[in-house]
């Protein structure tokens, strides 16, 4: 089992090692795409309506389990929360 836990880290290595470097620096919540005016917290379940947050996108990588490239996006709200949005593009209304 933990052949395969290492196998994964290494197939989506960049997008792993960015995150864990967002990570150190604070951006510590999930954050998922609702729809196109939405965003939802998934450790409270709060929901931000677009005016609410300020994104920016950090980084790309290739995603061999979904084949398929992720964009990462920096989540921060009006109230304060910091975190992460994984995402197959970019939200341009977010930027």
């Amino acid at each position: 089992m933990e052949s395969i836990a290492v196998k994964s880290r290494k197939v989506n290595g960049s997008i792993t090692r960015k995150v864990i470097e967002l990570h150190n620096i604070g951006y510590v919540f999930d954050f998922l795409m609702l729809d196109q005016q939405e965003l939802i917290c998934l450790q409270d379940n709060k929901h931000f309506q677009k005016e609410n947050v300020n994104v920016k996108v950090m980084g790309q990588g290739y995603d061999l389990f979904s084949h398929s490239f992720k964009y990462i996006h920096t989540i921060e709200t009006s109230c304060g929360k910091r975190g992460l949005l994984l995402a197959e593009k970019v939200y341009t209304w977010l930027t």
